[in-house]
């Protein structure tokens, strides 16, 4: 159900790609290819509407990754110890020593090594 939440926000942001799109097509198609106007607008209006949608679709899909990443950080680090006394590993340190590892500046957060 969390994927049909969002098919306002798609369409809307399709609509819009296909206007943008449309209105593009329909000042560029004489200059850039022998194309009427009109077919220029239906063509990128037609791209417009499908890249508006499906960006509209991947930015929701990322933003809820990003809340389930957030959400398992927070019960990782507030089992912290318990984690750390069944693995011998403290996950805290072991996910800044890997975003470190990635060449993130993780030392300048206040608290971090």
């Amino acid at each position: 159900m969390a994927y049909a939440s969002g098919v306002r926000l798609s369409s809307l942001a399709g609509i819009i790609g296909a206007g943008v799109g449309g209105y593009i097509g329909y000042t560029q198609a004489a200059d850039v290819s022998d194309l009427t106007p009109v077919s220029g607008a239906l063509i990128l209006g037609g791209v417009g509407l499908v890249a508006g949608s499906a960006g509209a679709f991947l930015l929701k899909s990322a933003m809820q990754f990003l809340i389930y990443a957030i959400m398992f950080g927070v019960v990782v680090f507030v089992f912290q110890n318990q984690i750390e006394a069944m693995t011998g590993i403290n996950p805290c340190d072991a996910a800044i020593s890997f975003l470190r590892d990635l060449g993130l500046p993780v030392g300048m957060l206040p608290g971090v090594e």
